[in-house]
């Protein structure tokens, strides 16, 4: 595809406003937890835990917590990085999947973030952050690149693969040494995010078939809601 593409994108989706939103959303947050007496460096599991961390005991009782911890997050050092990646590698996804797929993209990968991160580190530690929703922009951006090649850019992948492999990298060293931050998370994200990619279109795709597109969209959001209802039986 060529600079006329990517010109054509930005023309399909003139204005990514849920980037923006989403990351204006996680700052206000973290402002709020600050204000709440959470630590600005390092906060407690037991404080991001009453601030709606996820955690087995607690979110089997209250399902909004699989939500609310992707806005919640272990430090400082732990949301500048989701922010500059979000920023970074989320604006080029939302141009290219519209914004609206963007958007169920990101919180389906936050949920299944979430799930898988019960599965594996939820009995006993607390899980926040929005590593494992931008791990499902990744995963949706790498599925483009790899099923459809020529569907992106040549200008847009070259200016997004610093990005990724820095934020891939370093989420994944965060999750293996700091508190808060888990592996299990980033790896259901990123899973969810190529599921979701193989499914619906893309931008460029809903104005050659809107019908076409419009019911790929939907049969992702079935697939999503069996798959979560499924995790959700199997914590019981």
């Amino acid at each position: 595809m060529s600079e006329d593409t990517l010109a054509r994108l930005h023309r399909l989706t003139p204005r990514a406003w849920v980037t923006p939103s989403i990351v204006a959303l996680n700052l206000t947050v973290w402002a709020a937890s600050i204000v709440a007496g959470a630590g600005i460096l390092n906060p407690g599991g037991a404080e991001l835990l009453a601030l709606g961390g996820n955690r087995l005991a607690e979110t089997r009782v209250e399902p909004w917590r699989l939500l609310s911890a992707t806005t919640l997050h272990a430090g400082l050092l732990h949301l500048a990085l989701n922010m500059w990646a979000l920023w970074d590698i989320g604006r080029a996804a939302e141009r290219f999947f519209g914004n609206l797929q963007f958007l169920l993209v990101y919180l389906l990968a936050g949920l299944g973030g979430s799930l898988t991160s019960l599965f594996f580190a939820g009995k006993t530690a607390v899980s926040v952050g929005a590593s494992g929703a931008i791990f499902g922009v990744v995963g949706a951006l790498l599925a483009a690149i790899w099923i459809r090649p020529d569907s992106l850019p040549g200008p847009l992948i070259r200016s997004l693969k610093t990005s990724l492999m820095v934020f891939v990298g370093v989420s994944l060293v965060l999750g293996l040494t700091a508190g808060g931050v888990d592996n299990a998370a980033h790896l259901g994200g990123l899973v969810t995010g190529l599921v979701m990619a193989m499914v619906i279109d893309n931008r460029l795709g809903w104005t050659r078939s809107p019908g076409r597109a419009a019911l790929r969209m939907v049969l992702a959001l079935t697939l999503a809601a069996l798959a979560a209802a499924i995790a959700w039986r199997a914590l019981a």
